[in-house]
C-alpha cells in the first residue's frame, strides 16, 4: 500500500530537482552566450582597428601578451612564417582550440584586401567558468539539500492531519453509544472529512439501536408460540393415540422446538447484553459450567455413553455464566445431534476444545463459523441460524472460535479463552 506521505515527498523533490535542472542549464547557457558576445565584439574592435590604422598592402604580425594578429595582404608573395596558434586552421574558421595547455578562441576573417588572423588567450576566462561551475554545482547540492528538507516538512504538515484523524477514527470504540471525533480541524477538507464521520456514527448508532429493538421483540414474542407448540406436542403424546410413525415425527417437531427454544433463549440475551453496553463478569467455575450442561443434554441424548469429558485444568473464570453456557450447550448439542459417534470435550490451559467423529462441516457451515459469510434472510437452514448464533456469542465473550479440522473423520472446534478472563489454573 502507497503512503501519501511519501509520494507528497517524492512530488515536491522531483518539481525541485527539475526547477534545479532547468536553472543550471539556463545559467550555463547564458554565462556561455555572454562570454562569446563579449569576445566577438572584442574581435570586431579589433579588426575595425587594424583596418583603419594599418597599411593594407603591407604584411603585419604582431603578438601581445594574451593576443596574436597577422594581418596576410592578398596576393602575398613571401611565405609568411604563422605562429603556432594559427597552423592547420582553414580560411574562416572561428572557435575555440587549445594549444599547449593553453585555451584560444581563433577568428580568420577573410577580406577583399587579404584575410586577418586573430587569436586571444582566454584561458583565465575558462579557469574562472570553471571555478564558476564549481560554486555553480556547490549552490546545486545546497539547494537540493533544501529541498529534501523542505519536502520532508511540507510532506509532514500537510499528512500529519490526516494521520491524527486517522488514529482518532481507529480509537473510536465499537459499542451503542460510540464518541465523535473532534472537529477542531482548520483544514476545511479536514473538518468535513470529521463531520460526515461523526453523522455517519450517529446514523450507525440509530441503524444498531433499531436492530437491538427488533431482536428484543421479534425474540419475544417467538417465546410464545414455541412454548404454545411445545405445550401442544406434550398434549399429543399425552392422549396416547399416535401410531410409531406419527411418534418418530412428533419427536422430530420437538428436536425443532428444543432447538427453537434455545436460539430465542440466546438471541434474547444477546440483545439485553447489548442494550446494556457493558458485558457481565463473574467468577465461574468452568468446569461446573460443563458439568451442568451435560446435564441438561442428557434428557435429550445419551450424553453418559457418548460424551468423554477430559479436564486437564481445572479453570476459574471471571466472564458471563449464563452466556458461557448457552455457548457450551449449543456446540456440545450441535455434535450430539449432529454425529452418531463419541464425544471428547477437552478443558485445557485457555482452551476448549470439543472434538465429533461425524462427516466434518460443509464448506457453508465453515464460511459461517469463520465469520467470512454473513446469514441473511432465506440464506440458511435453522442449523445455519445456530452456527451463526455460536459466532455472535464467542464474539460477545471475545472467546475465539476456531475450526482447527473438518474432514470425513470429524470435526474439532477450538475456543481461545483470553488470560485476562482467568482467574487461576489449579
Amino acid at each position: 500500500m502507497r503512503s501519501i506521505s511519501r509520494r507528497i515527498h517524492r512530488a515536491i523533490l522531483l518539481v525541485s530537482m527539475a526547477c534545479i535542472a532547468v536553472m543550471v542549464v539556463m545559467v550555463l547557457e547564458v554565462n556561455e552566450d555572454l562570454e562569446r558576445t563579449m569576445l566577438q565584439v572584442e574581435f570586431e574592435q579589433e579588426l575595425d582597428f587594424i583596418l583603419a590604422n594599418r597599411d593594407q598592402s603591407e604584411l603585419f604580425v604582431w603578438e601581445g601578451f594574451n593576443q596574436q594578429l597577422v594581418f596576410v595582404p592578398q596576393g602575398q608573395a613571401t611565405p609568411v612564417q604563422m605562429p603556432e596558434v594559427f597552423k592547420g586552421l582553414p580560411f574562416g574558421f572561428s572557435d575555440e582550440i587549445k594549444r599547449n595547455g593553453k585555451t584560444y578562441l581563433v577568428n580568420i576573417a577573410v577580406l577583399p584586401k587579404g584575410v586577418v588572423y586573430i587569436a586571444k588567450d582566454i584561458t583565465h576566462f575558462e579557469n574562472r567558468e570553471f571555478l564558476f561551475s564549481i560554486a555553480l554545482g556547490v549552490m546545486t547540492l545546497l539547494i537540493i539539500g533544501l529541498g529534501l528538507w523542505m519536502a520532508t516538512l511540507s510532506s509532514r504538515r500537510i499528512v500529519d492531519p490526516l494521520r491524527q484523524l486517522s488514529e482518532q477514527i481507529s480509537e473510536v470504540p465499537v459499542g451503542s453509544q460510540m464518541p465523535r471525533i473532534p472537529v477542531n480541524y482548520t483544514d476545511s477538507e479536514l473538518y468535513s472529512i470529521a463531520e460526515t464521520f461523526n453523522r455517519f456514527l450517529g446514523e450507525l448508532e440509530s441503524y444498531v439501536r433499531r436492530e437491538q429493538s427488533l431482536l428484543s421483540l421479534a425474540s419475544h414474542e417467538l417465546r410464545t408460540p414455541v412454548a404454545v407448540m411445545s405445550g401442544a406436542l406434550d398434549i399429543l403424546e399425552m392422549r396416547g393415540q399416535l401410531k410409531p410413525n406419527d411418534l418418530a415425527t412428533v419427536a422430530r417437531m420437538r428436536n425443532a422446538c428444543t432447538e427453537m427454544r434455545s436460539n430465542v433463549e440466546v438471541l434474547l440475551k444477546l440483545s439485553r447484553n447489548q442494550a446494556d453496553g457493558s458485558p457481565v463478569r463473574e467468577a465461574i467455575s468452568l468446569t461446573t459450567l460443563v458439568e451442568e450442561v451435560l446435564d441438561d443434554l442428557n434428557n435429550l441424548f445419551k450424553v453418559r455413553t457418548r460424551v468423554r469429558l477430559n479436564i486437564m485444568d481445572t479453570i476459574m473464570l471471571r466472564s458471563d455464566s449464563v452466556l458461557v453456557k448457552m455457548l457450551l450447550r449449543n456446540l456440545v448439542q450441535n455434535a450430539l445431534q449432529h454425529t452418531q459417534k463419541e464425544i471428547d470435550i477437552t478443558l485445557g490451559k485457555g482452551i476448549i476444545q470439543i472434538q465429533d467423529r461425524g462427516t466434518g462441516f460443509t464448506a457453508e457451515q465453515k464460511a459461517i463459523l469463520g465469520r467470512e459469510r454473513q446469514v441473511v434472510p432465506g440464506s440458511a437452514s435453522l442449523n445455519g441460524l445456530g452456527l451463526y448464533i455460536v459466532t455472535l456469542m464467542s464474539e460477545r465473550l471475545q472467546w475465539p472460535l476456531q475450526v482447527t479440522r473438518s474432514d470425513s473423520n470429524g470435526s474439532v472446534i477450538q475456543l481461545s479463552i483470553p488470560a485476562d478472563q482467568i482467574l487461576r489454573n489449579r
